[in-house]
């Protein structure tokens, strides 16, 4: 057992932070249903566009499209956007939060290198989840209508933090998710995991 990161009823508490988060999402997903650009023509756009753009000039042409639309639709849109940016920022401990209880839980199930797997996968998730709130703050310092693209070297940082992040909570879910079907299929459960 993981004496460190002994958490009594975690899988309560991940009820709560999964369930919690699970709404927000739902909220945020609402909200992006209302993104719209002016970009060659007027379109939708994703959040994954603002956060994967191919250039620097094409994230502060979204931004600008946004502010050329018709002024009810760029107000709606522009609502939408930074509604779901505000709302992102109660979404990011909540997903890294289950993330770490998840991770915890399995790690306390583990042997030792198991759960020294298990317990830095939970613990790293402090690194996504600063990527994540330092892309939000850049996103929403660019929303204005004279935005500028940004320099070479600071839009290969907003994309590395983007990279950072996807790549190391993809990591923990995809091994916790893995482990978690191999208990399963091997048999490796009490009953009372089973509603877990």
């Amino acid at each position: 057992m993981n004496l460190l990161f002994y958490i009594p009823d975690s899988r309560e508490l991940f009820y709560i932070i999964f369930g919690a988060m699970a709404l927000i999402g739902v909220l945020m997903h609402l909200q992006s249903k209302n993104f719209y650009t002016l970009y060659v023509f007027v379109r939708k756009f994703s959040i994954l566009d603002l956060e994967f753009p191919a250039s620097a000039l094409e994230l502060s042409m979204y931004i600008k499209g946004i502010y050329l639309l018709p002024t009810e639709l760029s107000s709606k849109s522009l609502r939408a956007l930074k509604g779901r940016l505000y709302l992102h920022f109660l979404f990011i401990p909540l997903l890294y939060g289950a993330i770490f209880l998840l991770c915890i839980e399995i790690g306390n199930k583990m042997n030792h290198w198991g759960n020294y797997i298990f317990t830095t996968l939970a613990v790293i998730q402090m690194i996504p989840l600063i990527c994540d709130v330092a892309e939000n703050f850049y996103l929403l310092q660019k929303i204005h209508p004279n935005v500028s693209p940004s320099k070479l070297s600071v839009h290969k940082a907003y994309q590395l933090l983007g990279k950072i992040k996807w790549v190391i909570a993809s990591v923990a879910v995809v091994f916790a998710i893995s482990t978690l079907f191999y208990f399963w299929l091997s048999g490796n459960f009490s009953f009372r995991s089973i509603q877990f």
